[in-house]
This record gives C-alpha cells, sequence and structure tokens, in this order.
C-alpha cells in the first residue's frame, strides 16, 4: 500500500511541474485532430474522521483515470473512461480497475444510436434529481467529485430529433444494475446477515421513453419508465430463531423489484435567472403489504431558482412527497436484534417470520423516508467562481424537514495552474436519533483533502 501510494505521489509530482497551461497530450502527434482525443486523471487524497473511538485517516486514495474519444465528429463517436483506485478504505485494501464508461455512437442528421455502459441523466436540477431514475449510484464512494458516485448501466439509447425544437428518445437496460446501499456503514445487529443482490422476476429487462421540447428560454421533457427502481430494498430470506450457540439468525436479501414512473420536467431562463420544475409519479408493481422491500407508491415534485450575482451563484430548491396508499408503520424502523425474539419462543414459526418481516418492512419505510404521509425538504448552494481564478469556494446544505436531517458540504477549490487542482472540504451528516443520517454519520462525516491533475 505504502509503495503504491509512494508511486502515485512521485507521479503527481512529476506532473504538477510539467502540467502548466498545456494538456500531456497537447504534443502528441495526432492527438488535437477530430479523430481520436485521449485524456485523464490522476487523483490522490485522504478522508479524516473518527469511525471509532479514536480520530484517524480512515480513507486514504490514489486514482488513475485514462479516457478516450473517438470519431469523425458527424457519422460515429467512441468514448472509454477507465478508472483504477487503489486505497485503504476503513481498514479495507482496495486494488481494482474499474470501466465506468465505454460506448459507441452513430449518428444521422436526424438520428443518434448509442450502446454500451453509459450514465444516463434525465433530471435538470441540482439537489432533487427526481426523474434520473435510470441511472444508478453509489454515494458511499469517497470522491471530491459527486459524479464519480454514478455507475451507469449497459443500456442502448436511440434518439430521433424531427425537429430542431423536438427530441424523442428510447433507452432499453437488457441487465439491471442496482445503486448501493447504506448498509455497508451502518452497525448492523449480529444477528443480520445480508446475501448478495437479486431481482424479482424472471424479466430483467427495463426500458424508458422521453420526449424533450426546446423552445425559446423555455425547455420541457416529459418521460415514461418501465423498469426495476435504482434502489433496492432488504428482503426477508430466512429465519432462524433457535439459531445456534450464538443465537438467532437473520438472513436478509438486497432486492429489486421493478415499478412505473410517469414524470415531467420544465426549465424557464428569464434574464440571469434560471427556473426549473420537476414532478414524477412512481407505482411499484408488487404491493408492499405483500413483499416487504417494496416502496409505496407515491409522488414527489421539486422547484429550483438559481440567479448569478456576477460570479456568485445562489440556488436554492425545494422538494415535496406524497404517499399515495399511505399507512402508518407497523413497528418502530429499526432492524431486529436479539431483543426481538424474547417473547418468540412460544410464537409457531409463520407468525415469528410474519413479525420479523413486518419489522424489516418498516426499515425500509425508513431508508425510502415513506414513514410520514407528506414529506419536505430544502436545499441551498452559494459558490463563486470566477474563470479561471485560483480560489473557488462553494457550499452545499440540505435539509429534511419532515425528520429534521442536514448534510452541510462546504468545498475550497484552488487552481495554481490550469490542469492542476487542490481541493480541501468537509461532508457533514446529522439526524435526530434512529434516522437514516444518524446511523451512517459516524463513518460519512468527513474533513477531506486532496489533489488532481488532468492530462
Amino acid at each position: 500500500m505504502k509503495k503504491a501510494l509512494a508511486f502515485f505521489a512521485i507521479v503527481l509530482f512529476t506532473f504538477s511541474n510539467t502540467l502548466n497551461a498545456q494538456s500531456l497530450f497537447d504534443e502528441n502527434t495526432g492527438s488535437s485532430g477530430k479523430d481520436y482525443k485521449p485524456g485523464g486523471f490522476i487523483r490522490s487524497g485522504l478522508y479524516f474522521n473518527k469511525p471509532g473511538d479514536a480520530p484517524g485517516i480512515p480513507v486514504l486514495f490514489a486514482d488513475f483515470s485514462l479516457s478516450a474519444e473517438a470519431g469523425n465528429g458527424t457519422t460515429y463517436k467512441a468514448f472509454a473512461d477507465l478508472r483504477y483506485r487503489y486505497a485503504s478504505e476503513y481498514g479495507n485494501i482496495i486494488n481494482k480497475p474499474v470501466l465506468r464508461e465505454a460506448w459507441a455512437a452513430w449518428y444521422t442528421p436526424y438520428t443518434e444510436l448509442k450502446a454500451g455502459k453509459q450514465v444516463i441523466k434525465w433530471s435538470r436540477m441540482d439537489f432533487f434529481r427526481l426523474q434520473d431514475i435510470i441511472n444508478p449510484r453509489n454515494d458511499l464512494y469517497r470522491s471530491f467529485d459527486p459524479s464519480d458516485r454514478d455507475l451507469g448501466n449497459i443500456s442502448v439509447n436511440f434518439s430521433i430529433n424531427p425537429t430542431e425544437k423536438i427530441s424523442l428518445q428510447a433507452v432499453l437496460i437488457p441487465r439491471f444494475k442496482p445503486s448501493v446501499l447504506y448498509t455497508e456503514f451502518m452497525d448492523m445487529p449480529d444477528i443480520i446477515q445480508i446475501m448478495p443482490h437479486s431481482i424479482e422476476g424472471n424479466n430483467p429487462v427495463s426500458y424508458g421513453l422521453r420526449a424533450e421540447f426546446f423552445l425559446r428560454n423555455f425547455n420541457a421533457e416529459i418521460s415514461f419508465f418501465d423498469g426495476y427502481n435504482s434502489l433496492p430494498g432488504l428482503s426477508l430470506d430466512s429465519l432462524n430463531i433457535q439459531g445456534n450457540t450464538e443465537g438467532p439468525l437473520v438472513r436478509l436479501e438486497e432486492k429489486s423489484f421493478k415499478t412505473k414512473t410517469l414524470s415531467a420536467g420544465l426549465e424557464f431562463m428569464p434574464g440571469n435567472n434560471i427556473l426549473r420544475a420537476e414532478a414524477i409519479w412512481s407505482d411499484p408493481d408488487k404491493d408492499y403489504r405483500q413483499k416487504e422491500y417494496v416502496m409505496l407508491p407515491e409522488i414527489r415534485w421539486a422547484l429550483g431558482f438559481e440567479h448569478f450575482f456576477g460570479d456568485l451563484q445562489l440556488l436554492l430548491e425545494y422538494s415535496g412527497k406524497y404517499l399515495i396508499e399511505f399507512e402508518e408503520a407497523a413497528f418502530n424502523p429499526v432492524l431486529p436484534d436479539e431483543s426481538s425474539f424474547f417473547e418468540m419462543g412460544p410464537l409457531p414459526p409463520e407468525q415469528a417470520f410474519e413479525y420479523t418481516r413486518l419489522q424489516i418492512a418498516s426499515f425500509n419505510r425508513l431508508y425510502n423516508y415513506q414513514l410520514h404521509e407528506y414529506s419536505h425538504y430544502a436545499a441551498l448552494r452559494l459558490s463563486y467562481e470566477k474563470g479561471l481564478a485560483a480560489f473557488s469556494p462553494s457550499v452545499n446544505l440540505l435539509y429534511n424537514i419532515t425528520s429534521e436531517e442536514y448534510m452541510v458540504n462546504p468545498v475550497m477549490k484552488i487552481k495554481p495552474a490550469d490542469n492542476l487542482e487542490i481541493i480541501a472540504g468537509a461532508e457533514i451528516y446529522k439526524g435526530s436519533a434512529s434516522s437514516l443520517f444518524d446511523m451512517i454519520n459516524d463513518k460519512l462525516n468527513s474533513i477531506y483533502t486532496g489533489l488532481r491533475i488532468d492530462f
């Protein structure tokens, strides 16, 4: 580990002396042409927090990204982004390459066909991205760039543009990939065992349809999606009350379920202001009363306002949620532990299983913020960036009004040179007792710093 980090540090130091206003490939033959464009970055950093009894550096990483783009600019294009991370994360050694994106596209004057692993985003919002229902995420990934948490899916994306003001799109996902749950960062009861992910049913295919309209100072879209929910739930796989010498055993499984969504959004740009709005209706295929891992049908909406005071950006967003078939959760939304089985001895196995299943269902309600019939959220961003300015401070604030949870993310970026960036910031999560943020903030609350060099 130390040798690898030392190697990356040497490479970073070397590049920092050579990368000033030019890209590493600027002098390479053919790199400035339209047919081929290589690039990438080297990045290293650390996260400092107190995940145990004493403060420390639980995350120390070095990343390498190599990307390439090829195409003639008119009829075809291909793109690939290969990442490699060597890191120590919470006592585990990470040493693996990941193909983040790799796709090829073919164009005509009115159509576009793109296939491969790609990140697809439909939302125009910044915080409450209600329409990003296709793209899975890993919000546990330690990175200074939030976009690194987008995982992407193998998909086929076909678009047709009958006019300059209309775009019609169809997306097919042959095999769904889920988002990563926070459970890895939670202190789980000793009797809980979580099995690998599986999907509900025998048909793994998902698809989406979308229409966009581009008018003067005004954009709008409407979309339909029929496929797997990006966030899986926890399913009760088996229950052994007698257990072994160590007590009962509850075996859970991450399980994805299918849902149908209908969404719409608009963006209006009067002067230096940007106004945005989105709404989405979600209706899972299965009944949450019989399937504990399935969420309740819901309607969500969001409003956003963005204004620029010169080089200062002010962004305000609000979101709300209404549960269509609301019922109070059957139990407190906590996972079962040994105390949950003290009075189960005389219960028949079927009743004990149902009792535990309802506990898991209540926890899934907590995870999906579906404990209340109505929920409300607010967000704020203040950022300053002036062209090639050396300093770019920003702060993000997210507040769940209903559950009384909040996240604060101040960031300072310093650019001594065009391709060199130094980053320092913090992620602070706070929530009331037994809230989701209260369960994960022990590891996520961090101060971080690092640097990145693009080439």
